[in-house]
């Protein structure tokens, strides 16, 4: 899995007003009255759409597996961060699951004592990443469900063809690739600027960064206080960012969803996005798809869907068996089946992928360096700095890099200075 034994988040797209940090300090486990239903189990995550619809199909394997009555409700991850925190802290459990994207998050909660413990209702052998990512002080408070890997750009393989364009073999040939689309009649970019608050303009971003020598020991010794955000190497990264920027080569940014449409279209052909891209709803042939990663990238950022059971549950045995169920091999086969889900668990088998694109995304992925997603790895207050400065510099590209550099890396400093507090 790659040198370090990290293993993040999803597609968070929090609001830069501080939740991750916000009042965890000194919270008391006080019991209160739960928000579910009586006689069920609920499962809250960010999943909607296409994503939705996935998921409902693994909850009626588990409730055919379990017995129990199982309901969902989707919410947008700025929502589900923030009203879960404001729950926990008064004693009530949001749902009696809680997806969430960033284990940080998980850690910071379940040291607040606003957690259950599940580490044994998972074998770390079973699984692609172990018990210690998601512990504290040897308690396992999260359960890994699917896993999102960020490869490169994600284009359309009729596209390539009608226009006789090969994938580039070096940064030259990248360079070439998108003064070659830039050209074509009706093209708006070749490069899609996607949108959620900062993400996922923070991936393509951290593409660069792992472009750069040694990126992935880099962006990992970023995440664990050990590098500067003023290293050569970053401003190297913004600056190749900025040259494409003057080229006019990045689109308008548009929510993330929306800009599905517009690659699709092939107004901007190439969307540096995740694994879960051949199941959106924009998507009309996911056959058509094929990706690349950006050349001198060596490393692959991935993330995982961490299951949370609040202390709070009324049920927390029925909540259990429930999440048993759907973190199992069986239970994440079903999404598999269905597109755009890469399985954590082992015990998948490679049959399950139904698109060639995911079976080979999947086996490029064992053969690269793994690293985590370095925003939602660090959190607050790094992490809404870095989507803000992110956005300044995508409307004003133009500007001196280093004074971004400058100033993420304070914030840097003081995200690093509060996980060792």
């Amino acid at each position: 899995m790659g040198e370090s034994d990290w293993q993040i988040d999803r597609r968070t797209v929090l609001e830069a007003i501080g939740i991750g940090t916000v009042g965890l300090a000194g919270a008391t486990n006080v019991q209160a009255r739960s928000t579910v239903q009586e006689g069920e189990v609920t499962v809250t995550a960010v999943w909607t759409d296409d994503e939705e619809e996935d998921f409902l199909a693994v909850v009626d394997y588990a409730e055919e597996e379990t017995g129990i009555d199982i309901s969902y409700a989707p919410r947008d991850t700025e929502t589900l961060l923030s009203q879960t925190l404001m729950d926990y802290e008064t004693g009530i459990a949001t749902a009696d699951i809680v997806v969430l994207p960033m284990e940080g998050r998980v850690r910071r909660d379940g040291e607040a004592g606003h957690l259950e413990p599940v580490g044994d209702l998972w074998d770390e052998d079973d699984y692609t990443t172990d018990h210690a990512t998601v512990s504290v002080n040897d308690e396992v408070y999260a359960a890994p469900f699917g896993g999102d890997l960020k490869p490169g750009f994600w284009y359309r393989q009729s596209f390539f063809d009608d226009h006789d364009l090969e994938e580039p073999d070096d940064y030259d040939a990248f360079l070439d690739l998108l003064a070659e689309i830039d050209g074509i009649d009706g093209v708006e970019a070749p490069l899609a600027s996607g949108n959620g608050d900062g993400w996922p303009l923070s991936d393509v971003t951290e593409a660069f960064i792992l472009r750069q020598d040694d990126g992935h020991e880099l962006q990992v010794d970023l995440i664990e206080g050990e590098a500067d955000f003023t290293d050569d190497r970053i401003i190297t990264a913004f600056e190749e960012l900025q040259e494409l920027h003057l080229e006019g080569y990045f689109s308008e940014v548009r929510d993330f969803g929306i800009q599905y449409e517009f690659f699709w279209s092939n107004e901007t052909p190439l969307y540096f996005m995740g694994s879960w891209t051949p199941a959106f709803g924009a998507i009309e042939d996911p056959e058509d798809l094929n990706y690349f990663m950006l050349p001198g990238a060596e490393a692959m950022v991935t993330s995982i869907n961490w299951f949370t059971i609040p202390a709070y549950v009324d049920d927390p045995d029925a909540a259990r068996d429930a999440l048993e169920a759907i973190i199992s091999a069986d239970g994440q086969e079903v999404w598999t089946e269905r597109g755009g889900f890469v399985p954590t668990a082992v015990d998948v088998s490679e049959d399950a992928y139904e698109l060639d694109v995911m079976r080979d995304l999947t086996e490029e992925a064992d053969e690269v360096e793994l690293v985590p997603d370095l925003d939602d790895a660090l959190g607050d207050p790094f992490q809404a700095e870095f989507w803000s400065q992110l956005l300044g510099f995508w409307a004003e590209p133009d500007q001196d890099v280093e004074p971004i550099t400058e100033a993420l890396d304070d914030v840097l400093q003081e995200t690093v200075g509060d996980d060792e507090a």
